[in-house]
């Protein structure tokens, strides 16, 4: 069984406010969409207590965002992290 923070490459959404983060997530659970993490944000990204969504698939960003969009959620960011030489690299993508 393969578990989710194993996962050499993947996407984290990043969000103004930590509220919005939490209330999405909350939301996106409640709906069984399973493929959405909570998360801690990397302090590379963004210093303080923020929470990010992570996802594997890039193409789980679209249903991520259209949800976002209708509960005016805004995305801040959208970063790739992938793994090279044992340690995490964190790229920004155009959204």
């Amino acid at each position: 069984m393969e578990r989710k923070y194993m996962k050499d490459n993947y996407y984290i959404a990043v969000f103004q406010s930590r509220n919005h983060s939490v209330q999405l997530y909350q939301y996106l659970s409640r709906q069984k969409y399973t493929q959405y993490e909570l998360i801690s944000t990397p302090c590379r990204i963004k210093a303080g207590c923020s929470y990010s969504i992570k996802f594997t698939d890039i193409k789980d960003y679209d249903l991520l965002k259209n949800i976002a969009d209708k509960s005016n959620k805004n995305i801040y960011a959208l970063y790739e992290v992938t793994r090279q030489n044992g340690k995490r690299v964190l790229n920004k993508l155009d959204i």
